[in-house]
């Protein structure tokens, strides 16, 4: 019992629903078009080569990765090595915030391809109901533990900072948009001290330096993975001018966007061309 004591209780449900599990194979080169759904959409790929653009960041597909898609993301590509096949998974979890944008592509571990066909066959399930359910639930957590961190030490899930995840929801809709206590307060219909409370317990911040990071976050995400300019990415995200991005944008990451841009994504530098991995 005294051990007991230094554990909080855990509340309530991350993930509360899964809407899609599939493999999918396109078996032709060419262009496509496709949106993600809704919440929270994570792909890993098995086997082809694609170049493709989610919601204005490039990325270079090939196999081996896991790519995390966020709130109806435009998309659109070509399939320059097919056949190009892929597990995908759609779900909701109001909790869980997506990954930065630099992380949104990573080369997945060795057991992610494992935990997406458990995950597969799991939603496939033909027998009870509740059965399927928790299996399909627990193979989700599984793949989330497995393809990406969440260690951040004060990122939290319970009760308590629900609140500022759902506020949070409503900030990342429109960035541009000039966003203090007091818009956080009418969107939420709290007090600007229980705002300030839950995001602080959510994320160890106060609400307006949440705010900025997550501008920072978007703008390192434009920076990297867009062809648009620093000036546009700067209007985008509410600055009156490209400076105070700049200025903010190296507190944050200790280089400027244009130096940040010439260097290249960890995915990117992992790529090895089609030609090389079939010898």
């Amino acid at each position: 019992m005294e051990n007991a004591s230094k554990y909080a209780p855990i509340e309530g449900a991350v993930i509360q629903a899964i809407v899609l599990v599939d493999r999918v194979t396109r078996p032709d080169p060419g262009r496509f078009e496709s949106q993600s759904t809704p919440g929270h959409l994570l792909q890993f790929v098995i086997e082809g080569e694609v170049e493709q653009t989610a919601d204005g960041r490039r990325q270079h597909l090939h196999p081996g990765l896991t790519v995390w898609h966020h709130d109806s993301e435009a998309i659109s590509g070509q399939i320059l090595s097919a056949p190009w096949s892929f597990y995908t998974v759609g779900f909701r979890a109001l909790r869980l915030p997506p990954p930065t944008y630099d992380a949104r592509v990573r080369p997945a571990s060795p057991r992610a391809g494992a935990c997406f066909e458990t995950l597969l066959e799991a939603w496939r399930d033909e027998g009870s109901p509740l059965r399927r359910h928790m299996r399909s639930l627990a193979a989700l957590h599984q793949l989330l533990l497995e393809a990406f961190s969440f260690e951040a030490p004060r990122q939290r899930s319970d009760q308590p900072s629900q609140l500022w995840w759902e506020i949070e929801a409503r900030v990342r809709e429109d960035l541009s948009r000039p966003i203090n206590l007091r818009w956080l307060q009418r969107v939420s219909g709290r007090s600007a001290r229980c705002v300030s409370r839950a995001c602080t317990v959510a994320t160890g911040m106060s609400p307006m330096k949440r705010v900025k990071e997550l501008r920072l976050r978007y703008a390192r995400g434009r920076v990297r993975y867009s062809e648009m300019s620093i000036t546009e990415i700067a209007l985008e995200l509410g600055y009156e001018r490209v400076q105070e991005l700049s200025r903010d944008y190296h507190r944050r990451f200790g280089v400027t966007p244009r130096e940040d841009r010439q260097s290249e994504p960890e995915y990117k530098t992992q790529h090895v061309p089609s030609d090389e991995r079939d010898r």
